[in-house]
């Protein structure tokens, strides 16, 4: 009778498991897609996984557990699994404490990171760090301002026309009292060597 007496456990850890994963998923800040869209995407691919693998699992089993309990391990698995993949190396921005507007981290050929953001809002991040994803702790002078970034996004510039490279990078902006904020482009900060070029990863574009 344990076995039975069991199930109504599972079910309910499993439930508990969707809602705390969803719940730091609509944490979790975005590049393209609002958080909410991909928490609701995320749960209706997860149910509809476990339930698939819930159903195989007690026919390979032959069991006289319900399916939904299988479904439940199966969901519990996967929400682990997105906890530990949350659990990644934190890294943290240094921002000017007077700074507001857009902060450009711009991929460098260097192995290490630089997120001491100068004045002009530039840092520097690594190619491994810029393509494995990046959510930073953000500090500007004394204040952790991380909950204040909405979302980030990634961008690519070649500086002139008949440049054969562009630069990559990853922005988010800085929020500000007024919204009339009046941002220098990438090719103004390198003119006044706010950028230091020879840092930058250049990635070639391909010939028209």
């Amino acid at each position: 009778m344990m076995k039975f007496k069991i199930q109504p456990l599972i079910i309910f850890l499993g439930i508990v498991s969707l809602i705390f994963s969803g719940r730091q998923m609509l944490q979790t800040k975005t590049m393209i897609l609002p958080s909410w869209f991909l928490t609701l995407f995320f749960l209706l691919i997860t149910l509809c996984v476990s339930f698939a693998l819930g159903v195989l699992a007690k026919k390979m089993l032959n069991s006289k557990w319900q399916t939904r309990t299988f479904a439940s391990i199966f969901a519990i698995a996967i929400s682990l699994i997105y906890y530990v993949s949350q659990y990644r190396s934190a890294y943290t921005v240094f921002i000017p404490k007077d700074y507001v507007g857009e902060v450009r981290l711009l991929v460098s050929n260097e192995k290490e990171n630089d997120f001491f953001v100068n004045k002009y809002g530039i840092g520097y991040i690594n190619r491994t760090t810029f393509d494995e994803g990046f959510y930073p702790k953000i500090i500007k002078g004394d204040n952790d301002i991380t909950k204040q970034v909405k979302e980030y996004s990634k961008g690519a510039l070649a500086t002139t026309s008949e440049d054969v490279y562009s630069y990559e990078y990853l922005s988010f902006s800085v929020p500000a009292k007024t919204e009339n904020i009046e941002d220098k482009d990438i090719e103004e900060l390198i003119k006044i060597k706010a950028i230091d070029t020879t840092r930058l990863y250049k990635r070639k574009l391909l010939s028209q």
